[in-house]
Order: C-alpha cells, then structure tokens, then sequence
C-alpha cells in the first residue's frame, strides 16, 4: 500500500549521490501510478552555496541554501535524505529524528560505532521510517535469493564469499578528498563499498560473529592545494569471516582493483543448493539445486523480470534489463511505503545498518592487532 497525499523532500548535500536521489524522487510516480503520493522537492542544502543554487537548477528543487537546519527544523519538510560525508550524518540524522522527520540516508550510517549507535538510538525512539541506502541489497535478483534461502531452497547455508572492487582510485594523481581521511570516513574501501557487500552478506546468511583482516594502502598522500594530503584509510581489504549461525565465508573489497568496474559479486554456498550473482551481469541471477536429477544438474540462469521480487514497477517482460537508476527507485519505495505503514522498522533500517558498522571497525581493528575481532 503505497502512500497518498503528498512527501515534502529536503535533502543535505549536492554531490555526486545528489543526481541519483533527484532522479528517483522525480521519476518514481511514473513507475508506481496511481496509488503514489505527490513528490515535492522542496529543497537543497549544501556548505557551498554555488553548489547548492546549481544542484537545485539542475535536479529539480525548489529552493536551495547552505544551513541543515533548513531541512531538519522546517515545518515544510517530512523526509530528509542525507548525502553528506560519513562524519556529519549522525548530527544531521539526530536533529531531524527529533523534530519528527522521517530520515534516508547515504550509507555508510556513520564515520564510528558510537555515532552509528546514536543514529539507531534516535531513529528507535522517534518510530519514524529510517532507512539507509544499501541500495545493492535490495535488487530483484539480490531479494530473489533472500526469497530463495528463505524458503529452505539451498538447506542450510555453509558459506558465503563476496567481493566489491571497483578502480577509480587506483590513479595516484586522483586528487585528496574526504574518503581518504579516516576521521572523516571511518574507514577507506571496506567501509565505503566494502559495507555494500558485507550488507549483502548479513541479509542473505544472519549477522557476523567475528572478522580476521588484512588491508592495503597503495599510496601514502594524495594530491592536495600546497601540497600533498595524507591517505590514513585502506585501498584494500580482505577477510575471513565467522557468522552467528556457523557459517564461515570471506569478504574483500578495494577501490583500487585495476580494471574492476562495478564488481560486486557473490556465492552463497548450502547444503542443498547454491547461489551466483554478478552486479555486472545484474538482471541475471544463477542457482543450482541438487532436486535436479543427476544427468540435468549445473547452475540454471534466471533472467529478472517483473514476476521478481521489487521488479514489477518496471519493465515486465524478462530480460529487458532494469539499471542502477532503478535500484534508488526501489529503495525511495521502501521509504514511502514505510511512511504509508508507519513502519520504522523497514529494510536497510538503521539497526541493520549500525551492525555493519561494527562489523567495519573490527575489521579495522583486526588488521591493526592481526588478531581475530568479535563483532558486538
């Protein structure tokens, strides 16, 4: 049951995220007409005014300013959708929480546990939707094989390995920005897209136990005004991973894999079947059951359509490929019908997302103990 009336948006930041969300919020009523509330995009903030009067003339919002609390405080404003750097979400989130907006937020929660757990605490207390965007986890295929384990389809699952490399930092010349400073960010690849696959991880397989790894930094500075800047956050990171039910696995991720892309992907492995998926083959998803006959046996390829979980608001027929810009789509549906519902506990929810955040900082400290890490 989605919501009718109407959803007055902000939103906190005018960065890259800022044409996803935009385009999302300004195309979901097509998709999801009739029963769809009215959308109004009332306005922009960024700390750079320039920034903020372009993003609003560009994306489609009506007005524009510089102070967060135009967003978190103002009557005209229900939903905040924060896109800001890792170490503002949490005084953002809090203050919106506590004057009764509903918040969508850029993942990962927080730059630190404790800010993480401060965002989860509010979001408890106020019972507003709360939902961050692991918009990966909710694809068709990715709710296809959550839909599939649930329903026994591979027995009991025995492991899970999982990967996000991409390589648009592995240029030395690449300029310094906040990413590459861990007070700012928390952590380098594997709290940035490393957080996707292991969100993945936690929704298919059940919470993490405990964590072994390793990471790499590949260059010491980064390019910056008068001089170079510092890099204190991993380009690299792999691990070994325990889940709470016994299952064991590894997840690794980088942003500096040369001639990686968007490459997410993983296995599930159980005892009655198993799972492949591929982000760059992502309207595809490939099971092997061992109900099949000996002399039929091997992984079966799945083409996504509309008869899949999340994907009947788009093109119907199988095989005409849903995109990236649709999976924002799917999560803003999430937070609308969450509101319609008066649901705060809809997925990705803050309390999923604060334990993958605990999940992020034992693996940063078990690399720097090279010990094995409990996750709280």
């Amino acid at each position: 049951m989605i919501a009718t009336g109407k959803l007055r948006f902000g939103i906190v930041g005018s960065g890259y995220m800022a044409k996803t969300h935009s385009l999302a919020l300004r195309n979901i009523g097509s998709f999801l007409w009739p029963d769809m509330p009215e959308i109004d995009m009332v306005r922009m903030i960024d700390i750079d005014p320039e920034a903020a009067r372009k993003g609003a003339a560009r994306w489609g919002w009506r007005e524009h300013g510089t102070d967060w609390h135009d967003v978190t405080r103002r009557a005209d404003i229900d939903v905040v959708i924060i896109i800001t750097p890792n170490d503002s979400h949490a005084d953002i989130a809090v203050d919106a929480f506590a004057h009764g907006k509903h918040v969508f937020c850029e993942k990962p929660l927080a730059n630190t546990v404790a800010s993480a757990a401060r965002m989860a605490d509010a979001a408890a207390a106020s019972g507003r939707v709360n939902i961050v965007n692991y918009a990966y986890r909710t694809w068709p295929a990715i709710e296809l094989a959550k839909k599939l384990i649930g329903e026994g389809k591979l027995g009991d699952i025995v492991h899970f390995q999982g990967h996000y490399f991409q390589d648009y930092a592995r240029d030395p010349a690449m300029p310094f920005a906040w990413r590459f400073d861990r007070n700012a960010a928390g952590a380098g690849a594997f709290g940035d897209i490393g957080s996707h696959i292991m969100d993945i991880a936690c929704a298919l397989v059940g919470p993490v136990a405990r964590i072994s790894a390793k990471t790499r930094r590949f260059f010491a500075q980064r390019p910056a005004t008068g001089g170079g800047r510092p890099v204190t956050v991993d380009d690299m990171t792999c691990t070994l991973v325990e889940f709470r039910n016994g299952a064991i696995g590894s997840v690794h991720a980088s942003w500096a894999a040369t001639g990686h892309k968007c490459d997410l992907g993983f296995t599930v492995v159980g005892t009655r079947g198993s799972l492949k998926f591929t982000w760059e083959r992502s309207n595809e998803l490939h099971f092997y059951s061992d109900a099949d006959p000996a002399d039929l046996a091997g992984f079966r390829r799945i083409v996504i359509g509309g008869i899949h979980p999340e994907a009947a608001p788009f093109w119907y027929a199988q095989g005409q490929g849903l995109g990236y810009g649709e999976a924002f789509v799917i999560t803003l549906r999430r937070v609308i019908d969450a509101i319609a519902k008066g649901d705060g506990t809809t997925g990705p929810s803050f309390a999923e997302a604060l334990h993958i955040s605990k999940v992020v900082d034992a693996a940063m400290r078990s690399a720097e103990t090279g010990e094995w890490a409990v996750v709280a």
